[in-house]
């Protein structure tokens, strides 16, 4: 677990500092996890990681094919599903979206900009409705509805252990 809180505090500064989660990082999550999963449960453990990551990755495509989240976000979750396994990289997943949305909710608050990030996602919403046709949810140089969704990833994984130790009875 400290290796996964390093990793993903890492990626948080590189996503704040560089709008980017590098794939060097998490290439090298990627065959930790899958090293952890190996050494502690053997070859169920290869199994345990592929379920746990691409679990993730299905709960997560949809919002990546509409740009409303990173590449980097999905991959970095990923990664932790492997580490953590399917039933807990589910609960996590879950967790960081909730999480996400409340520091959103935030954000649109405190940017004063709720009404009108409301309105951009139900424009969206009936422009792709009517049209069939896809576009990016973000638009570049558009910040008064970003969010580094590294920050709920991170926050969510701290709940997670903290929960795993007794500390918060938030996961069951």
């Amino acid at each position: 677990m400290i290796f996964l809180l390093h990793l993903t505090g890492l990626a948080v500064l590189l996503d704040l500092k560089y709008q980017k989660i590098p794939n060097e990082l998490v290439i090298t999550g990627f065959l930790c996890g899958l090293s952890y999963q190996i050494f502690c449960f053997q070859w169920t453990g290869f199994g345990n990681f592929l379920a746990g990551s691409f679990l993730v990755m299905v709960l997560t495509g949809t919002l990546y094919y509409f740009r409303m989240i990173g590449a980097g976000d999905i991959k970095l979750l990923a990664v932790i599903g492997g580490f953590l396994g399917p039933a807990d990289g589910f609960r996590l997943t879950i967790c960081t979206f909730l999480v996400g949305g409340m520091i959103s909710a935030a954000l649109m608050i405190k940017r004063r900009n709720l009404f009108s990030r409301l309105f951009y996602l139900k424009t969206y919403i009936y422009q792709y409705i009517e049209t069939k046709q896809w576009s990016p949810y973000r638009k570049i140089g558009c910040e008064d509805g970003y969010l580094y969704f590294s920050v709920p990833i991170f926050i969510s994984l701290l709940l997670h252990i903290a929960s795993k130790e007794q500390l918060l009875p938030i996961f069951v």
